[in-house]
């Protein structure tokens, strides 16, 4: 259960000023995505293609205010978000008429005229939302779109009937807009089958060849770090996950030098002893394989520590926090506000000076955690606001503390 100290990355210090009042300190580096946003890009050029940010979610919790205008600085010029209120408060982020901002959500009801106002281009999903665009930039003046085509993700776009129908009406639809875009989305590409992706090119391909030319965007942080770029970058990239450090799985980062982008700490209280063969936590879900030392960790599935991570005698995840370069597993299931840990295997003389444990960071990787949890749902989980958590910037923290 242990890891030697040696082999693992520094153990932050967080001064006791840092969480206050607080249980919870949560450090975001914006530096950070940049260096992971450059590692893209550097494969975008290679193809020709533009490297764009999606940033839906609040940047899966780094936040826009911080991330948008430090993007924007490198010469990031293409934004998706996910609905129009996430554009409106990133157009006023990033005010600047070379920046495109795209909503992935298309456009709905009633909404034509933010859209107008505020510069912002929808992603259409379906040919009545392109038709509703296309009739009010006839009376408001022409603007863009990207026309999504579902490649039967059966998801977002517009499947087999509609593209025929827009390729036999093109203009009808399209006759004061330009299309930036078509766009598709890769649906199946965690493992090394890429069976489905192959089907889904085929399935563009065939709605290209009926269709007028426009640019194509398809790939995003998955399919550049595992496909062909060559087959699959075309004209845009769109990178989201991989700006914050995620990636396909643990195994395969963008590169070696991806850096993490979040850290969260939270202070631990009651360490004591457990015998052998009792059980800890709600249910009497885990049982104790030998004497057990246990730590309560004060962050909780509301606080975005998912209950997917619990660790139970009939689902085992192997999960782990980490204490000055100790790993110590989760044992139990995450409750409400507060997480049990193992932590028999942490010396003496660190365990009685231990105040907090990582719970994500440079050494609790979150590609981990996601493998584990399914998804990338507790970076975003634990990134958004919590008036538990004392949260800073990489340099508002060092400023203030180192």
């Amino acid at each position: 259960m242990t890891k030697d100290k040696k082999t693992v990355t520094t153990f932050r210090t967080i001064p006791n000023q840092a969480f206050g009042v607080k249980p919870i300190v949560r450090i975001r580096n914006i530096e950070a995505i940049i260096h992971n946003y450059l590692l893209f890009k550097e494969k975008a050029d290679k193809t020709g293609s533009i490297c764009a940010a999606v940033l839906k979610a609040e940047v899966h919790g780094l936040q826009m205010k911080d991330v948008a205008p430090a993007l924007y600085n490198v010469g990031t010029r293409h934004f998706f978000v996910a609905e129009l209120y996430e554009a409106i408060e990133l157009r006023e982020i990033i005010p600047q008429t070379d920046a495109k901002i795209y909503t992935l959500a298309g456009i709905l009801n009633n909404e034509e005229i933010y859209f107008k106002k505020h510069n912002i281009t929808p992603c259409i999903n379906c040919l009545e939302q392109l038709l509703r665009w296309n009739n009010f930039c006839k009376e408001n003046g022409n603007s863009s779109v990207i026309i999504h085509l579902d490649t039967h993700m059966n998801r977002l776009g517009l499947l087999d009937d509609e593209v025929k129908i827009l390729s036999q009406n093109y203009d009808t639809y399209t006759s004061h807009l330009k299309v930036d875009f078509y766009m598709s989305h890769f649906y199946d590409i965690k493992g090394d089958d890429f069976t489905n992706c192959n089907q889904q090119i085929n399935t563009l391909n065939n709605y290209l060849e009926i269709l007028p030319k426009a640019p194509i965007t398809f790939a995003c942080t998955d399919s550049v770090i595992l496909l062909n770029n060559r087959d699959v970058n075309f004209h845009m990239v769109r990178i989201g996950i991989g700006l914050v450090g995620g990636a396909p799985n643990a195994s395969h980062p963008i590169s070696p030098d991806a850096k993490h982008t979040l850290e969260i700490y939270a202070k631990i209280s009651q360490i004591k002893k457990i015998p052998k063969g009792q059980t800890v936590g709600y249910g009497g879900a885990y049982t104790t394989k030998r004497e057990t030392i246990m730590a309560l960790v004060h962050i909780g599935y509301k606080d975005g520590y998912l209950r997917l991570l619990s660790e139970l005698d009939t689902a085992p995840k192997g999960v782990y926090m980490c204490i000055d370069g100790y790993r110590a597993p989760i044992i139990g299931k995450i409750s409400l506000d507060a997480t049990t840990i193992d932590v028999t295997d942490i010396p003496d003389d660190i365990l009685k000076n231990a105040k907090y444990a990582e719970v994500v960071g440079p050494n609790v990787d979150i590609k981990f955690l996601a493998d584990k949890s399914g998804c990338y749902e507790v970076m975003v989980a634990l990134g958004r606001d919590n008036k538990k958590m004392n949260d800073y910037t990489l340099e508002e923290f060092n400023q203030i503390y180192e």
